[in-house]
């Protein structure tokens, strides 16, 4: 159930003086610590409560703890990475909690209480295993030679291992799938295992879009069929690969498609909807902390005058995965895991 934000603006609140605090009571709890951390490691601590908070607050505001119980696999998956022990992580738990008590009202100190509660316990729980979005990739030969190109700052030689195998009868839909997807995931993966820096993960995503956009003459080769589509990211999300990708399979499908991409204002996709009349708009979110945005988008979306009545809104990213009904109750028509689903369930609504 979505709550009023009430208790998610307050956590929202803390950001400025909690973390600060958390650091305090770890050194006064364990001197060592005190002793061994520098200004960095003091300032990496106070940016993980940070993020704990932003996390913490979306999940209980979207009445989902689940998606705190991921974040915090997600976190032990990081931090054992850089050899932070997850006792340290779990003591941190227990003393935002301890503060919770002091400064929310009880109900409100219940509900963060508890998802603190069911994130220690996967922090502890988990040890030895990887979260989702880590999972080992089992990558195909094509797929693990785009990977190495990439790895290596090889674009051009990526570049033509794809186009040459399209060039020689494979579908661009199975080098979305198969190459593309999967390679995304383990770039994932191997950032969070602390295996490649965020410089060299930015450089695969961008290579991957240079070598999607190289594919668009094989795109716009299917049958139309007058019917259009907007695919946008909500304010703030800048993981627009997953929508490009989106896009580009109703494309595929005979779609008229409008990709807006990263970091959409709201306002602009409202007005771009009254201009466009589309059948279907496509909303992602891939980090937890944009849920709210979403909710603020689509509710903004049905009260404008301009969009029309038989558009469906769909909803597509990581969060709507780990809390399948989440897509309801923030009010869209529907839920695509993937980009050949998104388009099979957008067909499924407007012939309903």
């Amino acid at each position: 159930m979505i709550s009023d934000g009430t208790i998610k603006g307050k956590l929202n609140g803390m950001k400025s003086w909690l973390p600060e605090k958390i650091l305090e009571a770890h050194f006064a709890l364990r001197p060592d610590m005190a002793a061994r951390y520098t200004d960095h490691q003091k300032t990496n601590f106070k940016n993980d409560v940070t993020w704990i908070l932003s996390f913490l607050g979306e999940a209980v505001w979207a009445g989902q703890p689940a998606l705190f119980e991921e974040f915090s696999s997600w976190l032990r998956t990081f931090l054992s990475s850089v050899k932070v022990p997850m006792k340290d992580v779990a003591e941190s738990y227990n003393l935002i909690g301890d503060q919770m008590r002091a400064v929310l009202d009880a109900d409100e100190a219940e509900l963060v209480i508890a998802a603190l509660a069911r994130g220690r316990k996967k922090l502890l729980e988990t040890e030895g295993t990887l979260s989702i979005p880590a999972c080992e990739t089992m990558l195909d030969p094509m797929a693990a030679r785009y990977l190495e190109s990439l790895l290596i700052g090889d674009r051009n030689t990526a570049l033509e291992l794809v186009l040459n195998a399209v060039k020689q009868g494979m579908k661009v839909r199975d080098v979305y799938l198969n190459v593309f997807q999967p390679v995304q995931y383990e770039i994932g993966r191997l950032w969070q295992n602390n295996r490649i820096s965020v410089a060299q993960e930015h450089f695969c995503t961008a290579a991957t879009q240079l070598v999607m956009s190289q594919l668009y003459p094989y795109l716009f080769t299917g049958e139309k069929k007058n019917k259009k589509m907007i695919t946008t990211c909500v304010p703030g999300e800048l993981h627009e690969m997953g929508a490009r990708m989106v896009t580009d399979f109703f494309e595929m499908s005979g779609w008229d498609t409008y990709y807006l991409g990263a970091n959409m204002p709201i306002a602009g996709v409202i007005r771009f909807i009254g201009e466009i009349k589309p059948k279907i708009i496509a909303i992602s979110a891939t980090m937890t902390f944009h849920l709210t945005a979403v909710e603020e988008m689509i509710r903004a979306i049905r009260s404008s005058p301009s969009t029309p009545t038989d558009m469906k809104i769909l909803v597509g990213g990581y969060p709507f995965r780990v809390a399948p009904e989440l897509w309801r109750q923030i009010g869209a028509d529907g839920f695509a895991s993937g980009a050949q689903d998104a388009v099979d369930i957008a067909e499924k609504l407007i012939a309903a």
